[in-house]
C-alpha cells in the first residue's frame, strides 16, 4: 500500500511541477467567436447603412462594368454603402490565364445558392427580394433602399489583430425603437488592393480587386429577441485570419440580421 501511495505522490508531483513551468497566459487558447476579450471601439455609426453583395468573377467580361458603378455609388453614399465582392459560380473558377488565383469561398457558395444566383454580374441589397441583374437598375434600387429603410439600430465598432492572424472586434449596438424579433449577428472579412488577372469585355487584363469576401465569417451569431429603444447591446468576437491575406487591407463587415426573413437590418464596416 505504501509503494502505491508513494508511486502516486511521485507522479502528482511531476505533473504539478510541468504544471508550474508555464504561465497562465501560454495555457489560454483563444476561443474563436463570442469572447470576452475587449477592444476600444473607434467607429461610430449614426446614419442608416445598405450593404450590397456583388456576386461576381474574375472571368465574367461584364463584370468590371458593375463594379464601376458600385465604385461610383460608394463615393456618392460614404459609408452609408458597404459594398462585398463575392466571387463564386463557373466565372470564379481558377485556371493557368488568371495564375490560378481563388477567391471562392464556401459562404460564397452558400450565397449563391441561398439567393439563387444565376447570372453575373448580380447584386443583392440588404438580402432582400431577389438578384437584380441589370446593373442599369443597380443605382435606382440602392437609392430607394437609402430612403424607404428603417432606422433602427447603430453599430459601432472597434478591431484590431489579435495572435498574428486573429482579428478581435468589438461591437457596441444601440437600439433607437422597441422591437420584438430574433436577430442574429453575422461578421465576415473583405481583402481589398489583390492584383491578378480579369476578364474585362473579354480581354484579359490586369486588375485590381476590391472588398473581396474572404473565408471563416462567424455567421448567425445570437443577438436577442427583444429590443429596449435606448438600450446598448455590447459583444466581442475573434475571427480567424488566414497569413494569406494582407491584413492592413482587410476589413470587417458586420450586419444585424433578421432570422425569420434573412434580411440585414443594419450593417457596418471597419477597415483593419
Amino acid at each position: 500500500m505504501r509503494k502505491i501511495l508513494s508511486t502516486i505522490l511521485v507522479i502528482g508531483s511531476i505533473l504539478f511541477a510541468s504544471c508550474e513551468s508555464y504561465d497562465e497566459s501560454e495555457r489560454l487558447i483563444p476561443i474563436i467567436g463570442e469572447t470576452d476579450l475587449t477592444t476600444p471601439i473607434t467607429k461610430q455609426q449614426t446614419e442608416q447603412a445598405i450593404l450590397v453583395e456583388d456576386f461576381t468573377g474574375w472571368n465574367c467580361p461584364n463584370c468590371p462594368g458593375g463594379t464601376e458603378i458600385l465604385e461610383s455609388e460608394m463615393a456618392t453614399y460614404g459609408e452609408r454603402l458597404i459594398v462585398s465582392a463575392v466571387h463564386t459560380g463557373s466565372f470564379a473558377r481558377p485556371s493557368n490565364e488568371n495564375n490560378n488565383l481563388d477567391f471562392r469561398t464556401p459562404y460564397g457558395d452558400e450565397l449563391k445558392q441561398t439567393f439563387n444566383v444565376t447570372s453575373y454580374p448580380a447584386i443583392m441589397i440588404n438580402r432582400q427580394g431577389s438578384a437584380i441583374t441589370s446593373i442599369g437598375d443597380w443605382a435606382a434600387n440602392i437609392a430607394e433602399k437609402m430612403t424607404t429603410t428603417p432606422h433602427q439600430f447603430n453599430i459601432s465598432l472597434g478591431a484590431k489583430i489579435e495572435g498574428g492572424t486573429n482579428i478581435l472586434i468589438s461591437t457596441e449596438i444601440e437600439v433607437l425603437s422597441s422591437l420584438d424579433a430574433d436577430l442574429s449577428l453575422t461578421l465576415y472579412v473583405t481583402e481589398s488592393g489583390i492584383e491578378g488577372i480579369q476578364n474585362v469585355s473579354t480581354v484579359h487584363q490586369t486588375y485590381t480587386f476590391k472588398h473581396v469576401l474572404r473565408e471563416n465569417p462567424l455567421k448567425d451569431m445570437p443577438l436577442a429577441n427583444s429590443f429596449k429603444q435606448g438600450e446598448i447591446i455590447k459583444k466581442n468576437y475573434l475571427i480567424t485570419g488566414s497569413d494569406e491575406w494582407i491584413m492592413n487591407n482587410c476589413a470587417v463587415v458586420v450586419m444585424i440580421i433578421n432570422n425569420a426573413t434573412g434580411e440585414v437590418l443594419q450593417v457596418n464596416e471597419i477597415e483593419l
